[in-house]
């Protein structure tokens, strides 16, 4: 075979010899690839052989294990939902597999009836299914108007604090509450937060009354919301307050105001119209 050489640097060198070694570094480069994948191989299996080992470990203990089984299920709730329907609901029967619950699906499909505020399910092992709910409590009563003038199937809702829509139970007692009228029957859905401003600060205007103690001097038991950013109040000498749905709590301020100017005086107010910046309209009567 023929040699060729080559002078680097002042020094004759073998190039087929370089060429050798760079050959046998690449070949052994190779063989530690390929002894690394059989490693890597080797592990990936025995790690999904202990991963198929440990559930089938957790199938028998947990999941197929008798003493598991759901035999009690505690439910705490008071007010218009019974345990039956919980239980309905959650699909919850005894013999369950206790760890087999998907808690977070119970917890949700128990949200979906309307009176249910918060739930908090837990596991008190090894048999037993612990339920907490929280009702929502109505503040309000809702009589919603139809489009075309007929009487409705449910004529009456009830609605909490926050704008949650409930329809009550059949057979129920009508809870004696304000009643918020001139809602169109489409946005009165049961179970559902309604998004009306008018109603929102109809609602508001309950919780800003009582707390300025005007209950005395108005007629909390209707409040009309029919006009869009309006509503209507009376008082309890049959006059009539008109309220613009934002800035409030200004408008029960000023309210507050001509109430104390009235009785000071021995008037009774006939008409106030709250929705002017300033220069509020009020119309007086004598006792």
């Amino acid at each position: 075979m023929a040699r060729s050489w080559h002078t680097v640097g002042g020094r004759r060198r073998n190039v087929l010899h370089v060429e050798v070694q760079k050959r046998s570094r690449s070949k052994k480069a190779r063989l530690l690839a390929l002894k690394w994948c059989g490693v890597l191989a080797l592990s990936a299996a025995f790690i999904a052989a202990l991963w198929f080992g440990l559930l089938a470990v957790l199938e028998h203990a947990l999941y197929r294990n008798p003493d598991f089984a759901l035999r009690e299920v505690e439910v705490q709730v008071q007010g218009a939902v019974s345990r039956a329907e919980v239980l309905r609901t959650a699909g919850l029967r005894t013999g369950q597999n206790i760890m087999a619950l998907d808690l977070g699906r119970i917890r949700q499909s128990l949200r979906q009836i309307s009176y249910v505020d918060t739930v908090r399910v837990e596991r008190a092992l090894p048999s037993r299914l612990k339920i907490v709910i929280e009702e929502r409590q109505p503040v309000a009563r809702i009589d919603p108007r139809s489009a075309d003038g007929n009487e409705l199937a449910q004529a009456t809702y009830y609605i909490d604090a926050e704008g949650y829509m409930m329809r009550p139970k059949p057979g129920e007692e009508l809870k004696l509450l304000p009643v918020i009228k001139g809602v169109p029957a489409d946005q009165v859905q049961d179970g559902q937060r309604t998004d009306r401003p008018e109603i929102l600060s109809a609602l508001n205007l309950l919780r800003l009354a009582d707390y300025a103690a005007l209950k005395g001097d108005l007629d909390l038991t209707q409040i009309g919301v029919d006009s869009k950013g309006y509503l209507v109040l009376n008082t309890r000498d049959q006059g009539r307050i008109h309220f613009r749905t934002d800035f409030l709590a200004e408008q029960v301020r000023r309210l507050k105001t001509i109430l104390e100017y009235a009785h000071e005086r021995g008037l009774v107010i006939r008409t106030v119209d709250l929705t002017p910046e300033r220069n509020v309209p009020v119309v007086f009567a004598n006792l």
